[in-house]
């Protein structure tokens, strides 16, 4: 299911929220190195028109790419959090679904919240199915921990779905962000 646009309001107005020093010193040194090269690009164009043109190509590109490259980068160094020992059990005498797993701050900076993202898809052999029955899944359910996450610490959880029928041929996807 496609994400409503209130929602992803609201997930941006979270996400800057929760900025740390470590995304103002990200997205400044990105911004100061963009307004350099397109100084140097102006300082350059009565010389070398070409090589003005190519870095006025490589500031659009870095406008465009580099926010969620930066996001990225700061999610692998900064805020990594892994997902491990994780669990999956059909209760034999119900119709639920229990994801049992771990949250590990393996990051720099404490976390003081979680949103993890679990998503029951079909499970099938051909690859591109797959990927089509990732973008929809069967199920999809999202925890909220407003818990404080110290570095090197874990955090159990528990993700209930009720009314799951399915004996086989699903599989579990989980995700998980923290600020």
């Amino acid at each position: 299911m496609p994400l409503h646009p209130i929602q992803i309001k609201a997930r941006i107005v979270d996400y800057l929220h929760h900025l740390t020093d470590y995304d103002y010193i990200a997205y400044g040194w990105l911004l100061g190195v963009l307004v350099a090269f397109l100084l140097l690009s102006v300082l350059l164009s009565s010389r070398f028109p070409k090589t003005a043109l190519l870095m006025v190509a490589i500031v659009l590109a870095g406008m465009i790419t580099g926010p969620f490259a930066m996001k990225y980068l700061l999610d692998q160094t900064v805020r990594k959090v892994v997902l491990t020992d994780t669990h999956t059990t059909q209760l034999p005498f119900s119709k639920n679904l229990i994801v049992i797993g771990t949250i590990e701050n393996q990051g720099r900076i404490d976390m003081s919240g979680c949103r993890i993202f679990v998503d029951i898809l079909r499970k099938d052999t051909n690859r591109y199915k797959q990927f089509f029955y990732s973008l929809r899944p069967l199920r999809k359910e999202m925890l909220m921990i407003k818990k404080k996450v110290h570095k090197g610490d874990k955090m159990p959880y528990k993700v209930v779905f009720d009314h799951f029928a399915m004996k086989e041929g699903y599989q579990v996807k989980q995700s998980v962000e923290c600020f």
